[in-house]
């Protein structure tokens, strides 16, 4: 067997053995987050908690379809991603998933910011509503590019200009999927803990705080 067969054989057990549990427990934990989120009273009744649950569903979309595509072509070396519909499908949903994703989670910690800050009026059931339902059409719309611009003429799924190649390589790719949430879930995750601090030192509402910090670790 030569080193290039070696190779792929090694990328078809790592996406059974790993794609596949991956999948299946990402599942599971979601349904899990989702049943905690709206059923414990504790939680129900926050904003931070509907961020979360939202999260939870677009993961699971994410797995059932982005990943489930993945793990069929690469781990059981189906053609289903050398079909032009398919590629474009899958990685549309896959950028529209893991970006939704993130400004949701972005939108919790902001939310545990102003939860408990003097700008409490804007963390709210409606104006979270609003705001999930903005992202979600916004960045169907963005990602409406890979539709546009990847394709498998080759018999593979790959970027067909080379415009928004670079573009993805040096804006979408760092930026929007690394540095932009990152930087956003780490300043406000950290003056949301700063903010629980002072609320401490002032013993303000400590069942309701208690909520607010453990709501903030997990988003984090």
């Amino acid at each position: 067997m030569s080193t290039q067969d070696r190779l792929i054989s090694a990328t078809r057990q790592v996406h059974i053995y790993f794609g596949l549990p991956v999948m299946i427990l990402g599942v599971i934990g979601g349904v899990f987050n989702i049943i905690i989120f709206t059923t414990l009273k504790t939680f129900r009744e926050t904003t931070c908690a509907f961020y979360l649950t939202a999260v939870s569903v677009v993961n699971i979309i994410q797995l059932l379809i982005a990943l489930f595509v993945r793990v069929l072509s690469e781990g059981f070396s189906t053609d289903i991603r050398r079909t032009s519909w398919v590629c474009k499908i899958q990685i549309y949903m896959a950028v529209w998933c893991f970006l939704v994703s993130m400004t949701y989670v972005c939108l919790a910690t902001i939310d545990q910011f102003l939860s408990m800050s003097h700008y409490r009026r804007l963390s709210n059931l409606r104006f979270a509503r609003r705001c999930i339902f903005i992202a979600g059409i916004f960045w169907g719309l963005y990602s409406t590019c890979s539709l546009i611009y990847w394709d498998a003429p080759l018999g593979i799924c790959m970027i067909i200009n080379s415009n928004f190649a670079m573009y993805a390589t040096r804006f979408q790719y760092p930026i929007l999927y690394g540095v932009l949430p990152l930087t956003t879930m780490t300043t406000f995750s950290l003056l949301a803990f700063y903010n629980a601090r002072t609320l401490i030192s002032r013993q303000i509402n400590i069942i309701r705080l208690s909520r607010d910090r453990q709501l903030t670790a997990m988003t984090l």
